[in-house]
């Protein structure tokens, strides 16, 4: 997956701040909000990778509007952007919208896109954590079932499922099977 194929979402009611943000993320697929509830009505049409977002803005404040979401797309990586600091705020988006991280304004832009690029990777590595955790239950089923015909054969033909091997790995006949 290349930048460009990656959907970012920034929310910020600063334009000035959008526009240098989307400056600094240009290669990636990006899609900016002015406010928490444009930003939500856009992630109930369109799937996201990531989200910026203010923590101080009019109308649902940045860890709500994160909180709120996070219910449309929990899969996203969600990061903050804040000017002020305060502890309970920290907590509460941390607790409650699972922030990936919480940066303080003014940024530093090394900080920003390496924050960025380790929240996609941690996403990618949670996804195909997942990937990998839903194929061995899926092989687990298999061999519960695979081990239940192997039962029911067994009971039905006693011995049916006994192989006598050789040392040069062929099978060796009893004469009652003839």
């Amino acid at each position: 997956m290349t930048e460009s194929d990656i959907n970012i979402l920034l929310v910020d009611d600063e334009p000035n701040v959008l526009k240098a943000l989307s400056r600094l993320f240009k290669d990636y697929h990006l899609s900016t909000a002015c406010s928490s509830e444009e930003a939500l009505s856009m992630a109930e049409q369109r799937t996201f990778d990531l989200v910026i977002t203010d923590y101080k803005m009019p109308g649902i404040n940045g860890v709500d509007f994160l909180i709120l979401f996070k219910r449309i797309q929990p899969d996203a990586v969600r990061i903050v952007l804040s000017g002020l600091a305060d502890l309970e705020g920290v907590q509460h988006a941390i607790n409650e919208a699972e922030v990936f991280r919480f940066i303080n304004k003014p940024w530093s832009n090394l900080e920003i896109t390496t924050v960025v690029k380790n929240g996609l990777a941690h996403r990618r590595m949670l996804l195909e954590n997942r990937a990998l955790a839903d194929q061995v239950r899926a092989q687990q089923k298999l061999l519960v079932e695979k081990d239940a015909m192997i039962k029911a054969l067994e009971a039905e033909e006693p011995g049916i499922t006994k192989v006598n091997w050789a040392e040069d790995g062929s099978i060796i006949l009893d004469e009652q099977d003839f």
